[in-house]
């Protein structure tokens, strides 16, 4: 049974330090997210060249993108999550924390480029972008007709893989 001593308290400094936890989540977070581009565009690069000279390698990338387009949209999420409840549960006590609002109220006021849609729109042009290049590099080199039942095969999951990309990222951007 638990005593009414052993009840938490919401003192000042148990808040700030969960501020500064979850603050670090977020800036760790970012970090993951920064790092998923830089995968992204390393992948691109080795199957990119690669898929110049071989057949059929250039279509095994699209699929890879997205599922790193998913992962970037999941920390970014999560990004959200700890921000707004940053927002909304800690910074309405009056203990002088207030960064989450001030960027929130700045992101408000400011519609120019900077915003958060822009940062998805630019990450999100990478994964599609990559995944073009792949299509158009395989597709390049087939001139001949009929392809095989994997180039068919490859073909339909890389444009499968495209409209999950722009799926997850619409719902990150809301």
């Amino acid at each position: 049974m638990r005593n009414k001593s052993d009840k938490p308290t919401n003192t000042p400094q148990g808040v700030e330090l969960e501020y500064n936890s979850l603050r670090n989540e977020i800036l760790k977070r970012i970090e993951l997210r920064q790092q998923l581009i830089s995968i992204t565009l390393t992948l691109a690069g080795v199957f990119l060249s690669f898929g110049l000279a071989t057949d059929l390698v250039a279509l095994i990338y699209p699929p890879l993108a997205a599922f790193l387009a998913i992962g970037w949209v999941q920390n970014d999420r999560a990004i959200q999550n700890l921000a707004i409840y940053i927002r909304e549960k800690l910074e309405t006590r009056p203990i002088g924390l207030g960064y989450e609002t001030y960027i929130q109220q700045k992101r408000e006021r400011s519609k120019k480029l900077g915003g958060r849609r822009f940062i998805v729109m630019s990450h999100a042009g990478i994964f599609l972008f990559t995944q073009l290049m792949a299509l158009g590099i395989e597709l390049s080199k087939s001139v001949s007709f009929p392809f095989s039942f994997l180039k068919w095969a490859l073909l339909v999951i890389d444009l499968v893989s495209m409209v999950v990309v722009v799926w997850v990222v619409r719902r990150a951007r809301r």
